[in-house]
């Protein structure tokens, strides 16, 4: 059986860890079996060498956060006067696609995140097709599926519906399911709790926009404002409808979803009460820096969770509500906006919580013997040492040069 050693100038196991002109050993199937100083190509036929020469080999970066059957609506959404003004807008274009549309879609948004440097994504699925858009990609995947519905009259079908989508899904090693309710202003009370049984009876992770803007604080709080005028216009908010008023997390909670860890995506609006909830429940929460920037909205909590010792992972969001789905793109934005984050914090955001986040914490996010070889390799663009190597890749120095997952070659440069 043949075995491949990826070698290069430097080699970044986790932030702290740098080995010079070294080499990354893969067994199969596809794990890495040894990390250690290079000793020369081997005379064995069996081992295939590839050399990256004065390049990183780093782990590979995780987006926590995609919808990549909205790839196609990149530059369409620009104009807006509100986030509900946006949603509008959203669901007009998508009423015009075919599922061929979602599939070819979905397949631009996966080939653009591989020559970006991304081996892990989580991805939500509204449209139902990204799992078959997305089975053959050379890229590890949780295809979140979606479910949305605030009629609880509908609450049945809907979880019926999903129930079977779930059922025809045939998982392997690059390709896991998981569940998405979208988010406590569209997915009633009746489908949450069945929704959040269905994945821990089916030990699947859950997956909720949740403290999005201030407009879905208001409704969950009042039943008014924008919210209340959106639901109305689409004739899907009940006549009976009562608000919970609650902040979303703690209504989440009241509900039972945070029994166990859920990843909470955005969290943009979070009090001290709804912070330790999500401490206490082991939820992680995905940020999206750009995203959150496109929307305008008030500083991000990161600073807070992070000293908490909540787990936070970054995540691009769509090409709706951004320009690249590169993750190397948005470490940079983010350590320009936010001088109260180490580099080292947010390359862990985008690589090992990242991984931990989608339940991947155990076998990916950093180079380790018995994880698996997914790794980014990094051309540094200026003359450099190993010191600080870390900042160096998350402030700027160094390009794309290639992924690989499982110890292949996804994409490269070359």
């Amino acid at each position: 059986m043949i075995r491949t050693v990826h070698r290069a100038k430097y080699v970044l196991a986790d932030p702290d860890l740098v080995l010079q002109n070294a080499a990354v050993h893969v067994s199969s199937p596809g794990r890495i079996s040894r990390i250690e100083p290079w000793q020369g190509a081997p005379a064995s036929p069996d081992i295939n060498v590839v050399d990256w020469g004065s390049a990183v080999i780093m782990p590979g970066l995780v987006n926590a956060h995609a919808h990549l059957e909205l790839t196609c609506l990149q530059g369409r959404l620009v104009r807006f006067s509100s986030f509900c003004d946006w949603l509008s807008q959203l669901i007009l274009q998508r009423r015009q696609w075919k599922r061929e549309d979602y599939i070819e879609s979905a397949r631009r948004g996966c080939e653009m995140a591989v020559n970006s440097g991304t081996t892990l994504i989580g991805d939500i699925s509204a449209s139902g097709v990204s799992w078959e858009a997305l089975r053959s990609t050379r890229l590890r995947k949780v295809v979140f599926e979606e479910a949305l519905s605030f009629l609880p009259e509908r609450a049945g079908e809907i979880l019926a519906s999903l129930e079977d989508r779930l059922n025809k899904r045939e998982p392997d090693a690059l390709l896991c399911p998981g569940i998405s309710p979208h988010a406590p202003y569209s997915v009633s009370a009746q489908l949450f709790r069945p929704l959040c049984a269905l994945a821990r009876r089916t030990s699947l992770p859950l997956a909720i926009h949740a403290a999005e803007t201030q407009e879905e604080l208001e409704f969950l709080d009042s039943g008014t404002g924008e919210f209340r005028e959106f639901l109305t216009t689409l004739g899907v908010l009940p006549d009976a409808y009562q608000p919970p008023r609650m902040k979303p997390i703690p209504y989440l909670e009241n509900l039972g979803i945070l029994e166990s860890p859920v990843l909470l995506i955005h969290c943009n609006y979070l009090d001290p009460e709804s912070m330790a909830i999500i401490l206490r429940s082991r939820s992680s929460v995905v940020y999206c820096p750009r995203s959150h920037a496109f929307f305008g909205h008030a500083e991000h909590p990161v600073r807070k969770l992070l000293d908490l010792g909540i787990n936070v992972a970054l995540g691009t969001d769509s090409l709706a509500s951004n320009d690249s789905l590169s993750l190397l793109d948005e470490m940079r934005f983010l350590y320009r906006v936010r001088k109260d984050l180490k580099s080292c914090e947010i390359f862990r955001m985008a690589t090992l919580n990242g991984a931990a986040a989608l339940g991947f914490g155990a076998s990916a996010g950093r180079l380790r013997c018995g994880y698996w070889a997914d790794m980014t390799v990094i051309e540094l663009t200026g003359e450099t040492g190993p010191k600080n190597l870390t900042a160096q890749i998350v402030e700027g120095n160094g390009k794309w040069y290639a992924t690989i997952v499982q110890g292949e070659t996804a994409a490269s440069r070359g």
